[in-house]
């Protein structure tokens, strides 16, 4: 996670802090904000599988979620060089979902939802009032539930699933003028969770990953700057 946030702020500092007389200085750059929000479509393990985490002699059982839509907001920071894009991006969101394994009574529990991640973009048509882009993204992400890992010993206590992903990205901006744009997308986010950390046996890396597909719908609101 380090490696990676030290990554972006390289990143932003070598397109940000371009020297005017730079080779580069011909390339039109702008930067935009957008806001929006989407629905989330996901299938993989988490509907196939539990996971067993072992500590102290103490063997706990971690229910995975039922739930087979989301939605989240979606926020991202980033710059334009010609008909490039680099942005960073954010979604963060908690509902209650069905866990499976669950008793009747507990079934339902909250999930906290956020993804943290960068995207590359090559957006075509540039620079008119319509564009269609393509691209590609890498992220981090994490699912925190509560009351879903069970033991004979401890009872009920909360879990978080950590991973990564690798996202294939296609979307539009539609400029309605030259600084406001919308911006529908599709992002197809394949998971692989790695690690999982509960309340009693800490932060377990996981001998066989939950890999989980995510395919998320949204549209967004673009400031260009």
């Amino acid at each position: 996670m380090k490696k990676f946030l030290l990554a972006i702020a390289l990143l932003s500092s070598a397109i940000f802090a371009q020297p005017e007389d730079s080779d580069y200085s011909y390339w039109p750059r702008s930067y935009f904000a957008s806001i929006g929000f989407g629905v989330i479509a996901n299938r993989g393990d988490f509907f196939e599988r539990s996971i067993k985490v072992q500590e102290d002699g103490i063997t706990e059982t971690i229910n995975l979620p039922l739930t087979k839509v989301l939605m989240s907001p979606d926020y991202s920071l980033g710059v334009n060089i010609r008909e490039f894009s680099i942005a960073a991006t954010f979604q963060y969101w908690s509902m209650n979902v069905d866990i499976n394994g669950l008793p009747e009574t507990m079934k339902e529990q909250q999930m906290r939802f956020w993804r943290l991640g960068a995207e590359f973009t090559y957006n075509f048509f540039y620079p008119e009032f319509f564009q269609a882009g393509v691209g590609l993204g890498y992220s981090f992400s994490s699912v925190k539930l509560k009351n879903n890992a069970t033991s004979v010993e401890k009872g009920f206590a909360n879990s978080e699933l950590m991973g990564s992903a690798i996202a294939l990205i296609g979307n539009v901006r539609y400029f309605i003028t030259d600084y406001f744009a919308l911006n529908p997308s599709m992002r197809v986010y394949e998971t692989w969770y790695k690690a999982v950390n509960t309340n009693n046996a800490g932060t377990k890396d996981l001998k066989s990953y939950i890999w989980q597909t995510y395919i998320a719908i949204s549209i967004s609101a673009m400031v260009q700057f």
